[in-house]
């Protein structure tokens, strides 16, 4: 029916040469796992309306940069750019970025 092909067997190692390994723990990543954990779920809780409070800030941001793209010492731009940041790191916390030991 079937040909199984045996491979040759190797000698087993001495107690001695194994690796010590620490005995699995229970998951204690620490106290910063538990507030990225708590915020995650804040943040997925309120975003919805996070989301738009962000986006209107953010378009707004965006017209007054438009208006005062000329004048000096104002750093519109920049204000922008990191409103702009903000936002798509939340969709991106939101969105793709899910905690550990969350089902």
């Amino acid at each position: 029916m079937t040909n199984i092909i045996n491979f040759p067997r190797r000698a087993k190692p001495d107690i001695g040469d194994a690796p010590k390994v620490a005995p699995p723990t229970p998951d204690t990543a620490g106290i910063g796992a538990a507030v990225v954990k708590g915020l995650w779920v804040v943040t997925v809780l309120v975003w919805p309306i996070l989301k738009w409070v962000v986006s209107i800030d953010c378009f707004f941001q965006l017209i007054r940069m438009i208006y005062h793209w000329d004048t000096p010492g104002v750093h519109a731009g920049f204000t922008f750019l990191a409103h702009f940041a903000a936002l798509t790191a939340l969709t991106y916390f939101v969105s793709v970025f899910k905690p550990k030991g969350l089902k």
